[in-house]
């Protein structure tokens, strides 16, 4: 027994890699080699032979599958815990069948099977990533437990989840176009889902700020870094005022971006942001003249508009970004 102590303890000063002699860092715990440089835990030395793990489930928990991943899985090894053959193959098949038919008979771990996969195949379509995907799965399990789902949607009630989670994280979500992605869900029912589950749950998420639809207006619209940054000036001295408050905050930006350009001598038109941002210029236009009243009346300086020396504007807008036009350039004439 000592001479294999002995070996143990000389194995543990010898790297594994070059066969060199290690030195041993006692304050950060670590085992240096003097030859190669290999830098390795100094418990992994030790506690060697107790790494093996006899479990069979290396798996992290995750919200997105339906047990969490704490599911009583019986394999078809008929081995116990601790490695021995279980005789008996009848007994232990019909122990099989019958937890499968216990898992497949309950009708919340058929809604939670559901609703995983469709939260996942949504998330994935949409291109988010498992943050939002645990964040949604998270929400529907709450709402699961409190019997709201009975005689509703389970795919509505997990885009309304994804939607609730996307606020949460302050990803901006397709609202618009989600009957593009998801079969028999429109705008209509995921807002009607989404308001249910925040009234019945008692939930609150945070509005999303315009600064953060700047920069992605900004770069469809080919507009530099100074017109974004006199943009989020404009914001920073009208976003407290009520006169924008339930106001879309993508119009908040794209009038704001508008203004700036008009300021900082940067050319665009209120078509080329409308485009950018997906928005009618009507709303752009609403948006510029009411930031413009707000700042007359707290005595700021308002740039002037330019105004237009053709009869006809035409200009040459980049339309990729839009999802509606399939040309990655095309020609627009507008009448003014």
């Amino acid at each position: 027994m000592s001479i294999q102590n002995n070996i143990t303890e000389q194995n543990s000063n010898i790297c594994v890699s070059c066969m060199g002699k290690l030195i041993v860092d006692l304050e950060k715990n670590e085992n240096i080699c003097s030859n190669c440089g290999i830098v390795t835990s100094h418990d992994s030395y030790h506690n060697s032979s107790y790494d093996v793990d006899h479990s069979g489930n290396n798996e992290p928990t995750s919200s997105m599958m339906y047990d969490i991943s704490l599911s009583t899985v019986i394999d078809k090894k008929n081995v116990d815990a601790s490695g021995k053959q279980i005789y008996g193959s009848f007994e232990m098949e019909k122990l099989r069948r019958l937890n499968k038919f216990t898992i497949s008979n309950d009708s919340k771990i058929r809604n939670l099977n559901k609703a995983m996969a469709d939260i996942r195949r949504i998330t994935g379509i949409l291109g988010f990533g498992n943050l939002i995907a645990e964040r949604a799965s998270y929400i529907y399990r709450k709402a699961l437990n409190k019997d709201l789902i009975r005689g509703r949607s389970i795919t509505g009630i997990s885009v309304a989840a994804i939607y609730i989670a996307c606020k949460d994280v302050g990803v901006s979500f397709p609202i618009d176009k989600v009957g593009d992605y998801v079969e028999n869900i429109s705008k209509k029912t995921t807002v009607h889902y989404y308001k249910f589950l925040l009234r019945q749950m008692k939930m609150s998420v945070s509005i999303p700020e315009p600064s953060q639809n700047i920069s992605k207006i900004a770069a469809r619209a080919k507009l530099g870094g100074k017109t974004q940054r006199k943009a989020l000036d404009i914001l920073s001295k009208v976003g407290d005022d009520p006169i924008l408050i339930g106001k879309k905050p993508i119009s908040l930006a794209a009038a704001a971006l508008y203004m700036a350009a008009l300021e900082t001598k940067e050319y665009t038109t209120q078509l080329r942001l409308a485009v950018a941002a997906e928005l009618t210029t009507i709303t752009i236009r609403k948006r510029y003249l009411e930031i413009a009243q707000i700042l007359k009346e707290r005595s700021l300086p308002v740039p002037p508009e330019i105004e237009p020396k053709d009869e006809y504007l035409e200009e040459t807008i980049p339309l990729q970004d839009s999802p509606d036009c399939s040309k990655p350039h095309e020609l627009i004439q507008v009448e003014l």
